[in-house]
């Protein structure tokens, strides 16, 4: 793991090579006069081994804040690592944790590090959050998914972006492109002395510009329907998300993420338990779009 220091008080610690197995990976930490906060968690507790000495080594006692950029299972699984913190979080990730969290302790078992269990966020914000006395806040930034947010860190001048930048292209994970370009203007508006992304590590304002202008070509081609006649991940990927979203709105409270993933993949003779990288692979767009026509003509 190497350890880069970030400002005055923040620590970037990046999981490499065998230590990740997605590629290097980076969680924040800043060392507040009142509190701990460290921003995501990674795979499980043998991920937060070295993080967990870190905090001791510092030779203070202080309260631990962790704080999870979204609700993916890469982010959320290291918080079983630490002794009764106080989680933070999206109230939508709250909710995405309570719905997807078993399911995708199952779909991605191989890349758990040590015993996973999920822990839900103990305290959660709409659309602000600040810990006025140590200067850090967390701030609803939706894009990458519905529920993602950063924190920033107002004494340094650093923000932590989760997914919501990468090289060389965004991560989409949500169907409403408009809101993440939203979430991205704002970004490239901040008088920031660095931006930390969970997989890229430190990224640039030249990176959000280059992440807009691809998200703006993504705009155009679906709205003007160039991508529809392609049967692209991207393309299969924003048909899943836009009906799940609607299937989900129309079923309100009674809708079940893992009822919805069963009864789809089944639909396509595929097992709903893999990856949903594979998934798409193994299905055209069109194929999908007549399933997921057909289950929301069934809500």
């Amino acid at each position: 793991m190497r350890i880069e220091e970030i400002g005055r008080r923040g620590r970037a610690f990046t999981f490499t090579g065998t230590e990740s197995a997605l590629g290097d990976y980076t969680v924040y930490l800043i060392e507040g006069e009142k509190r701990f906060y460290l921003c995501d968690t990674h795979l499980g507790p043998r991920s937060m081994e070295g993080i967990i000495e870190y905090i001791k080594g510092r030779g203070v006692a202080k309260p631990l804040v962790v704080f999870l950029t979204h609700s993916d299972w890469d982010h959320i699984w290291g918080v079983c690592a630490f002794t009764k913190p106080l989680v933070v979080a999206h109230e939508l990730c709250a909710h995405n944790i309570a719905q997807r969290g078993e399911l995708d302790l199952q779909r991605y078992a191989d890349y758990r590090r040590g015993d996973v269990w999920l822990v839900p966020p103990t305290l959660t914000f709409d659309s602000r959050l600040t810990f006025a006395d140590d200067q850090v806040e967390f701030i609803h930034a939706p894009g990458h998914t519905a529920d993602s947010a950063l924190c920033h860190d107002r004494q340094d001048g650093v923000f932590y972006l989760g997914d919501l930048v990468e090289r060389p292209r965004p991560e989409i994970g949500w169907h409403d492109l408009e809101k993440y370009i939203d979430t991205l203007e704002f970004l490239g508006e901040q008088p920031a002395r660095a931006f930390v992304s969970s997989h890229s590590g430190l990224v640039t304002l030249e990176d959000i510009e280059k992440n807009l202008a691809f998200l703006r070509s993504c705009q155009y081609s679906l709205q003007k329907e160039g991508l529809q006649a392609e049967d692209t991940h991207l393309n299969k990927l924003y048909t899943l998300l836009l009906f799940e979203e609607a299937i989900a709105e129309t079923l309100g409270q009674s809708f079940d993420y893992r009822t919805f993933q069963l009864r789809l993949w089944q639909s396509l003779d595929l097992d709903y338990l893999d990856t949903v990288p594979n998934l798409l692979k193994n299905v055209t767009r069109e194929e999908l779009r007549l399933a997921l026509e057909s289950l929301l003509a069934e809500c």
